[in-house]
């Protein structure tokens, strides 16, 4: 359809607005890097916590990048496998998530200490 259009057009107001066209294009993705690069220094500031019912934050999308996806492949960010890809491409969206549960006795390691000099392993 904007193939058509386009050569409908004189050739010097095809060229103009095929110009222009591009550089929309460009300044929309010069806006969605900045964006992204704002959204990953407030990433890297925050932690965000577990809510219950709601789950964990895993990301914060940019909302252009998030619509212009959104168009392209219907029901995108409903696939995991989408999802991953896309943390896997822009890892600025990834976001520190912090457990608020509260663990007592337990160096990480899979025991606990029993007493002093003696630990007791947990299955």
């Amino acid at each position: 359809m904007l193939d058509e259009m386009l050569h409908s057009l004189p050739s010097d107001v095809r060229q103009k607005t095929v110009e222009h066209l591009r550089q929309r294009v460009l300044a929309d993705r010069n806006a969605i890097a900045g964006n992204a690069k704002a959204i990953a220094a407030d990433n890297r500031n925050k932690e965000y916590g577990h809510i219950e019912g709601v789950g964990r934050m895993a990301a914060s999308i940019d909302s252009r990048s998030y619509h212009y996806w959104a168009q392209k492949e219907p029901g995108c960010w409903d696939d995991k496998q989408f999802v991953k890809g896309y943390l896997r491409d822009c890892p600025e969206a990834r976001t520190k998530t912090k457990s608020q549960k509260i663990q007592v006795g337990f160096d990480g390691d899979g025991f606990v200490r029993h007493r002093v000099g003696r630990k007791v392993k947990v299955y």
